[in-house]
């Protein structure tokens, strides 16, 4: 592990491997509904297919390199997973495929996956902002939630245009 992230190795190193075993688990969820994504449509199916492997190697990519980029990449990547997934339920599937504009049905297991990738941006969002001086933390924290609401209006725009 990065000795300079992991001043205090214990702690850090035992939340990074809770953000990697959420990563994993949100993984596998994933692969778990592809049959049912792909029924529906290839490109919604090879979406989750996508999403699977990107979180299953960002699970062993955090193990290996576990740098404040790869933190910041983390929670980036998985704070946009959780706002496509409101989106999904709230004002609609964005632009692509047969059910594009209409709304998702909140399920047990997505609702589990989608806290479990809010608790990996929780935690890696913490890493990252370890050893950070205030102004340095504030920066980060306001990058990330402006870019949460451009995404979030974006995807929203997105599946308004698409319902009509």
């Amino acid at each position: 592990m990065n000795a300079r992230l992991y001043a205090s190795r214990g702690t850090a190193a035992t939340l990074a491997l809770r953000a990697a075993a959420l990563s994993l688990l949100a993984a596998a969820i994933h692969l778990w509904v592809v049959p049912d994504h792909l029924e529906e449509w290839w490109g919604y199916g090879a979406f989750f297919v996508v999403l699977a492997t990107a979180q299953g190697l960002y699970a062993l990519g955090l193990l290996r390199w576990p740098t404040r980029s790869i933190f910041l990449l983390g929670a980036a990547g998985n704070l946009a997973v959780a706002i496509l997934w409101l989106v999904t339920r709230t004002t609609g599937v964005p632009l692509l495929g047969p059910h594009a504009g209409g709304l998702e049905g909140v399920g047990v297991l997505d609702l589990a996956c989608t806290l479990g990738e809010v608790g990996i941006v929780v935690v890696l969002g913490a890493l990252a902002m370890r050893g950070l001086p205030t102004e340095r933390r504030i920066q980060i924290a306001v990058v990330l939630a402006a870019s949460s609401l451009l995404f979030w209006h974006l995807l929203h725009l997105l599946a308004r245009s698409s319902s009509h």
